[in-house]
């Protein structure tokens, strides 16, 4: 079976939600005996970041488009060329691995990665004129797709049910294929990821790990309204926050001498502020699937969640559920999870085992299994 993956390039160097996504699925698709996978993507993209993110992506053979890749989208859109065969005649199916415009297809069967339905939520992001704006966009998008791909895989029955919601036409078309957690979190802490432990100040130092930063989706007003009150009952306690966060939310948070700001944390960072940290809070507003739960989990980190959108679905029993829009509930949890040993202990079990139940391998082994059905 023939495979052209659209992979937007830019996402996967220092990937984090969904351009860690095509990575994974790309490089674990790849794997799959009787599949031949070839990239379509971006030239400018491919002289910049198949070097730094080296191999399988230096290996893979490529059908490079010299326009920029929002240009490109333009052109496929507006134009309706060239098709997916002009770029590789011999394909069966073109796969675009995260919510795009994509090229034409003549015989090729087209799968669509679609992550969730975000924009479409009135909870999910804050209003305003470019949440607006990406909403009319989001809903152009859908309507596209729904007329061109033979199917659409996204990440957990919550995304299905939510994106049937609101794009009914897709609903058949429709396939779950959760995500993973990454290889490496089920390994042990190398020496620079506890090289930058050391540099970050947070040797022997206690701290609640609040990965994907500080923004709206991720409920940013909430943890900066409960961490004074958890600060106040642990003294000690630092707030770590790693990935980007939206400029308000960050100049508030560096007015807060207890909360350290990282920005962005490779891979080998993130393992050892899993492996050192007290509890991992992630009170999302709203998630497709929330991977770094996952992460967590399989570092053998506490987790504390939202009780809302697919997060239930990922945690399962193995990490404290707390109410999206409670501070109070959020304050409460993490302080049953710092207070009670044995409670933190059955938490980290359950989270490891609970993490081996979704895998990359699974997951391309799954969507593989799709993309047979077409054709």
């Amino acid at each position: 079976m023939n495979v052209l993956s659209l992979v937007h390039l830019r996402n996967i160097d220092r990937s984090t939600g969904a351009g860690r996504v095509a990575r994974q699925l790309t490089e674990h698709l790849a794997l799959r005996e009787g599949l031949n996978l070839h990239v379509l993507a971006d030239a400018g993209d491919h002289r910049k970041i198949v070097s730094k993110v080296g191999s399988p992506w230096t290996l893979f053979p490529y059908h490079l488009f010299a326009d920029d890749t929002s240009r490109q989208q333009a052109r496929w859109l507006l134009t309706h060329s060239p098709s997916a065969e002009h770029y590789w005649p011999e394909a069966q199916i073109v796969h675009c691995t995260m919510e795009s415009f994509v090229p034409p297809t003549r015989r090729c069967r087209l799968v669509a990665t679609v992550h969730d339905a975000a924009y479409f939520e009135r909870e999910a992001h804050s209003p305003g004129w470019s949440t607006f704006r990406q909403r009319l966009k989001w809903r152009f998008l859908y309507a596209t797709l729904s007329r061109k791909a033979d199917l659409f895989h996204t990440v957990s029955n919550f995304s299905a049910e939510r994106l049937a919601d609101f794009v009914p036409a897709i609903r058949s078309r429709i396939r779950v294929v959760h995500n993973a957690a990454s290889a490496r979190f089920f390994k042990p802490v190398s020496a620079d990821g506890e090289d930058y432990l050391e540099r970050a100040g947070l040797r022997n130092v206690p701290f609640v790990l609040v990965p994907s930063g500080l923004c709206f989706r991720k409920n940013a007003a909430l943890i900066l309204e409960a961490w004074p009150i958890l600060r106040e009952r642990f003294p000690e306690l630092l707030l770590v926050v790693v990935g980007h966060s939206e400029p308000g939310f960050a100049a508030r948070a560096r007015t807060v001498e207890s909360i350290k700001q990282l920005g962005f944390a490779d891979d080998e960072a993130l393992c050892s502020l899993y492996h050192a940290c007290e509890v991992v809070w992630y009170p999302s507003r709203y998630e497709g699937f929330g991977i770094p739960v996952l992460e967590a989990m399989a570092c053998g980190a506490p987790v504390v969640t939202s009780d809302c959108s697919s997060l239930p679905e990922v945690a399962g029993d193995a990490a404290i559920l707390a109410p999206r829009d409670s501070a109070d509930g959020q304050v409460e949890a993490v302080e049953a999870v710092l207070k009670d040993r044995r409670l933190r202990e059955s938490l980290c079990e359950r989270g490891r085992i609970r993490s081996r139940e979704f895998t990359w391998a699974k997951a391309a082994a799954t969507l593989n299994r799709h993309f047979l059905d077409l054709l």
